[in-house]
């Protein structure tokens, strides 16, 4: 794509040109973002306010940028490798050192480490393999081969083995990611790709991966391999090329970012998640029953039983207003009133240090005394000022939880 570039903050309104119109529609349904944001007769967009990344049209691009004053996609795309590169971050690794400069096209990004994982090797792992040979290797099934002798065969022994196979999830992970971009590949990298995956097999769904130290030198590109498959699409501009379309739900990769650093990182097992939600009432109208339930992001020191109880509830909130909204502190307190719960932690991104804020209530006959919010920030130019927020972040956690 040639042409100019815009930037446009989350949320905002934008005017589109016929031809736009059905390219950011089919962007949108591939996200699986609802179409009721799109004013077809005025063509008129109201983004999402959750979402960041950038759309590509023939004529421009589109830079969603985010609604926090000193964060762009930099700092976006390396809080996706902290969630997506390893189970086990070494958060001094120079992966979260920012480059200067816009690096908003993550296919060029992707190609560049894959080639760079291409060429030190595609990682390899042992796979019990079993085979008619002509000679013996590994260990022999002797009923296979006398069965095999009667009949003759040139190929005699059958034999279980271990072989090393190319074939393993994380480069079928790079196969899919790969096969998905290819069109905006160069020819030539284009051709020695295909050939590096001639023994790699295609996958349907996308398995999690954990790097182990044998695959740490595949991490940047597993992580860029994830957003090209979760939140990447391509757009087909007939005989005048390819483009890409970002779109990253920044509400729930802020949430997410929260809960790994506080339950894998932290080293405080007392952090831990409902994976789902929870009835708290059954509501009843004609020929219709239903459950209502409820899913707080975050707990600590959580006793399941027939009263659930958490000594302290944490929910994310990314938001640049004033902390403590009315809906809020609606919601918080249905939570703490449901796990009886003495403590609330409301955490909120930043792009500079925050103190701690408190809302203490007036009514002193209420359960919950007073709402604390916590703040992280997210910006930072290296991968020292990273790893410094974090575990400033953790520090003052810990001290409000405990």
């Amino acid at each position: 794509m040639t042409g100019n570039v815009m930037h446009i903050d989350q949320g905002d309104v934008l005017i589109l040109s016929d031809d736009e119109l059905e390219y950011i529609t089919k962007s949108f349904e591939a996200h699986n973002i609802g179409l009721s944001c799109i004013d077809f007769k005025q063509r008129i967009v109201s983004f999402p306010q959750r979402y960041v990344g950038y759309l590509s049209f023939p004529s421009r691009k589109i830079i969603i940028d985010s609604k926090h004053e000193g964060i762009d996609l930099r700092h976006i795309l390396r809080m996706y490798y902290f969630m997506y590169a390893s189970e086990v971050m070494d958060i001094d690794d120079p992966i979260y050192d920012l480059e200067n400069g816009e690096l908003y096209d993550v296919v060029p990004l992707f190609l560049s480490e894959l080639d760079r994982v291409i060429k030190k090797g595609l990682p390899v792992e042992y796979a019990d393999q079993n085979d008619d040979l002509e000679y013996l290797r590994g260990n022999v099934n002797v009923s296979r081969t006398l069965f095999n002798l009667r009949l003759q065969k040139r190929e005699t022994f059958n034999c279980d083995y271990d072989t090393l196979t190319k074939n393993i999830p994380l480069n079928r992970i790079f196969k899919k990611a790969y096969f998905k971009v290819k069109n905006l590949a160069d020819g030539d990298i284009s051709y020695n790709f295909d050939r590096s995956f001639l023994e790699v097999s295609d996958i349907e769904t996308i398995p999690e991966i954990v790097l182990n130290t044998n695959t740490q030198y595949c991490k940047k590109a597993l992580a860029l391999a994830y957003i090209i498959l979760n939140d990447l699409s391509i757009s087909d501009y007939g005989d005048s090329g390819y483009g890409q379309n970002l779109l990253i739900n920044f509400d729930r990769l802020f949430e997410d970012f929260v809960k790994k650093i506080l339950v894998h990182y932290s080293g405080d097992y007392g952090f831990t998640f409902w994976e789902e939600d929870r009835p708290y009432a059954i509501c009843t109208s004609t020929n219709v029953e239903y459950n209502r339930s409820y899913l707080p992001d975050l707990v600590y020191d959580f006793k399941d039983g027939r009263e659930p109880k958490a000594s302290c509830i944490l929910d994310m909130k990314n938001k640049t207003s004033s902390p403590f909204s009315n809906e809020d502190v609606y919601q918080m307190f249905f939570y703490a009133h449901q796990l009886n719960s003495k403590k609330v932690v409301l955490c909120y991104p930043s792009s500079r240090y925050i103190g701690n804020a408190q809302l203490k209530f007036n009514n002193e006959k209420l359960a919950l005394k007073r709402i604390e919010a916590a703040y992280i920030n997210i910006a930072g130019e290296s991968s020292k000022e990273f790893k410094d927020n974090i575990n400033s972040f953790i520090q003052n956690i810990n001290v409000l939880v405990s």
